[in-house]
């Protein structure tokens, strides 16, 4: 066979090979034929029979191999909880620290506090409105509601 007959050959193939896929190609994209749904009324619902799977453990008590005793379980350890409640919550009413007056020679100081948006002027071991004035200075001062003490600092 010769060079102009193998390509003769060849070049038929090619051509078949290529019309086969255009036609298939063409004849899905121009199908003119209405796909016809078949509806069985007579329709029969058999259900699953439902298969007993066996049950089995696994035994987890495996020997050391290089002591030779047997694994030891791990024992839970037990959480206890911790009650965070306070038993008696008192709730301080809106302080704020503004400042402090003194007189250079003088060791009382007159402190001003912001109890609930009005300002009060106090001296050490005042009471005003439950809140007393333990102890201060030019940075923040010690007071006492009801019984329980708070340090509260300058405020600007």
């Amino acid at each position: 066979m010769t060079k102009k007959g193998k390509t003769y050959i060849l070049l038929t193939a090619v051509l078949g090979i290529w019309g086969t896929i255009g036609y298939q190609f063409f004849s899905k994209i121009s199908s003119d034929q209405v796909p016809i749904i078949v509806t069985d009324s007579n329709v029969n619902f058999t259900p699953k029979q439902t298969i007993v799977q066996d049950t089995f453990r696994i035994n987890t008590e495996h020997r050391d191999p290089f002591l030779g005793k047997p694994y030891q379980q791990k024992k839970e350890a037990t959480i206890r909880r911790v009650s965070t409640f306070k038993k008696d919550s008192i709730v301080f009413p809106q302080i704020a620290y503004k400042g402090v007056i003194s007189k250079q020679k003088s060791s009382q100081n007159i402190y001003i506090i912001d109890i609930k948006g009005t300002q009060q002027l106090f001296k050490t071991g005042k009471t005003i409105q439950e809140v007393k004035l333990l102890k201060g200075n030019k940075k923040s001062i010690t007071i006492s509601f009801k019984g329980k003490r708070k340090i509260i600092s300058v405020s600007k």
